[in-house]
């Protein structure tokens, strides 16, 4: 069994996360940055993988569900 030294005087990794948060008091600045319009790839290696694995199933298998839509 190891033994860890703690440091009684330094916060811990998470108590600094905590510390630094913004319901903690800390300054937050997020609310200032400016915001940015994102588009999912069009025709992306996965997107274009996932079409061929898709041509070669079976035609009773190729039924089209509303999940298949979203990833086209």
């Amino acid at each position: 069994m190891e033994n860890h030294n703690i440091d009684i005087e330094r916060p811990s990794f998470w108590q600094q996360i905590f510390l630094q948060s913004k319901v903690n008091g800390a300054p937050y600045h997020g609310d200032l940055l400016t915001g940015q319009h994102w588009n999912w790839p069009k025709d992306s290696y996965l997107k274009r993988q996932l079409r061929h694995v898709r041509s070669y199933r079976p035609a009773d298998e190729r039924s089209v569900s509303s999940y298949d839509l979203r990833l086209e």
